[in-house]
């Protein structure tokens, strides 16, 4: 485990020992106090740093939980080293960063997977076999919504350098959704994006997509008030091409 976040306490690393074929061995953290915690709650190891971790011989592949705007250099590292890797969503910030860690993967025989869970659930699912079979009949539009309350003072998401803001952490689901459920040929009409100017990171904003016959997708997203409204549809666009890299 690179990195001793939250949701690997929580969701993965229970989820991972529940299959008979894998074992933790280790997590690494910057903090060595933190990695000490993770590693007596699942039984593994702490090392102190992310290299370290890299550089040891006994793991066949890596979870990397880190912040969406370091994941690109962690996880090339990690191919690089010859690791298959799970990445939590997004896999990265960029198109260009995602072909080409793809592209890298690829040419090693490596497995690289993005841990988008909610693309799994069971209620999708049956939503996608609903409309494969025609039983709700066509799909005309689509509206999707994920909120959070607002996250404590220092938290990485107010970080546009490191969390990335509440586009890339959570606005991402419904944009995901629509994807999922629309195709890969949805275009960004128009989008608000409220941008608080202390911390210059996007906390808030809705976003209106349309695929080429006329079928509509509308998503908001909330984390946190007094903004201010910017329209950047560009910005989204370069998000949802992100997630098309899977189509390629």
């Amino acid at each position: 485990m690179l990195g001793a976040a939250d949701i690997a306490l929580r969701r993965t690393v229970p989820a991972l020992l529940a299959h008979p074929d894998v074992t933790v061995v280790a997590v690494s953290s910057r903090d060595a106090a933190r990695a000490a915690r993770f590693a007596a709650a699942f039984g593994c190891e702490a090392v102190p740093g992310h290299q370290a971790l890299l550089d040891r011989d006994d793991i066949d592949a890596l979870y990397v939980p880190l912040p969406v705007m370091v994941h690109t250099p962690w996880v090339e590292a990690a191919l690089l080293r010859g690791r298959h890797v799970l990445v939590e969503k997004p896999l990265t910030a960029t198109r260009s960063g995602a072909e080409e860690l793809i592209a890298l993967a690829r040419s090693r025989g490596l497995v690289l997977m993005e841990n988008f869970t909610s693309l799994h659930d069971a209620q999708h699912g049956t939503v996608t076999d609903l409309l494969r079979d025609g039983t709700i009949g066509e799909l005309r539009s689509l509206t999707a919504a994920f909120t959070i309350p607002p996250k404590p003072e220092g938290d990485i998401r107010y970080q546009p350098d490191v969390g990335g803001g509440a586009l890339l952490d959570i606005g991402i689901y419904p944009l995901r959704a629509a994807l999922h459920f629309l195709g890969p040929d949805l275009h960004a009409a128009g989008a608000v994006l409220r941008r608080e100017r202390r911390r210059n990171v996007v906390v808030s904003g809705h976003v209106l997509l349309t695929t080429p016959h006329g079928v509509v997708a509308g998503s908001g997203r909330l984390t946190q008030h007094h903004a201010e409204a910017v329209r950047q549809a560009d910005l989204v666009e370069r998000v949802m091409a992100v997630a098309r890299v899977r189509w390629c």
